[in-house]
């Protein structure tokens, strides 16, 4: 119960009737088109509330939009085993109940506490894509492509003063852009001749993908904001977010590597996942104007984690084992503020995990 910060309890709804319509041919030899469009009509609500019975004295958020969403995709198988294919698409995102509630609660991750925002939008985005994909054997591929988003009011993530104390909270960015690559390969390599028993009867799994991303917020003098602290009188956007600067949560570089094997005769598979994520924005920085702190960046970083799963038969009864090990090279969790030098704002152990389990199949 937030108390005198923010709504005690609230009541969320979300209702979506939707239609859609959809053409998929070969108009033109070995070029497959997919036209379609939807039709939504959506009613999101949250309704805040005293628990006690009394009144809020926080305002009901009412969302109630219609949109038309086209999509097109096109193709071209010009080889047996390679395609390219175009697409583009109208997407929307709604925000959360959570970040349209103005209720505080602390999230055990960050140990910050969070409120929401009843003056959130949706978010509108345009989706543009291209990509290669070669289908050189049986469950192997290259795939290469590029993308570009456009979004209109954006959710981001905020940190405000409240008093002493500091909440993060939730706004409409004015506008974001974000363009990208990104290229996939996975492999298997097999040696049955190899004398060694263990190497000959199994799979050797390659797998890799790397994806870039440039992202960009536009804000122009003349750009406004809804806040939670504004009681929804717009302010400049200007005052909270910078022109040119980084979408919230989106890092730049985003990898990730595979090496296993498939085991058939012994009925077991392993696999070792390397996942590297580069640094990005958790939430922009409190104050406004020229008195605004330097954003809160996060560096995930390097994680480790292996996998082990097993079938075996026990009295006629298929049965599986299956060994998980998380963050093997003990990652922390690393979030800081930089102005010249790096002041670190939350750091924590995250620990190493393993999980054993034994399942039974009827």
């Amino acid at each position: 119960i937030a108390g005198s910060n923010g709504a005690s309890a609230y009541d969320a709804e979300l209702q979506v009737n939707a239609a859609y319509a959809m053409i998929d041919a070969e108009i033109i030899p070995l070029v497959r088109t997919t036209v379609g469009v939807r039709f939504e009509d959506g009613q999101q609500s949250v309704t805040p509330r005293d628990v006690f019975g009394g009144a809020s004295t926080y305002k009901a958020t009412e969302i109630e939009e219609q949109y038309w969403l086209p999509s097109f995709t096109a193709t071209w198988n010009f080889a047996e085993d390679q395609q390219l294919r175009f697409g583009a698409s109208k997407t929307i995102g709604r925000p959360q109940f959570r970040e349209l509630a103005p209720q505080a609660y602390t999230d055990p991750e960050s140990d910050r506490i969070f409120i929401g925002n009843p003056y959130l939008v949706d978010t509108e985005l345009l989706n543009l894509d291209a990509r290669y994909e070669w289908y050189f054997a049986r469950q192997q591929f290259i795939t290469a492509g590029v993308f570009y988003k456009d979004m209109d009011k954006p959710v981001e993530s905020v940190i405000v003063d409240v008093g002493n104390q500091r909440q993060q909270s939730f706004l409409n960015a004015p506008k974001a852009t974000i363009m990208g690559a990104e290229v996939e390969v996975k492999k298997y390599f097999e040696f049955p001749d190899q004398p060694m028993a263990f190497i000959a009867n199994k799979r050797w799994l390659v797998q890799a993908n790397y994806t870039y991303s440039d992202s960009e917020v536009k804000v122009s003098s003349s750009d406004t904001v809804l806040t939670l602290g504004g009681a929804g009188t717009p302010e400049q956007a200007s005052f909270f977010i910078q022109d040119g600067s980084r979408l919230q949560g989106q890092s730049d570089h985003v990898a990730n590597l595979q090496l296993g094997w498939e085991d058939d005769t012994a009925r077991s598979q392993a696999t070792i996942i390397l996942n590297y994520v580069s640094d990005r924005i958790t939430a922009r920085g409190a104050g406004i104007g020229s008195s605004r702190e330097p954003d809160f960046i996060q560096e995930p970083g390097v994680f480790l984690d292996f996998v082990y799963r097993k079938d075996f038969t026990v009295m006629d009864r298929d049965m599986g084992f299956a060994l998980e090990l998380r963050n093997l090279l003990g990652t922390d969790f690393d979030e800081y503020q930089e102005r010249g030098a790096k002041i670190r704002v939350n750091n924590y152990d995250l620990g190493q995990s393993a999980s054993v389990s034994l399942t039974a199949r009827f």
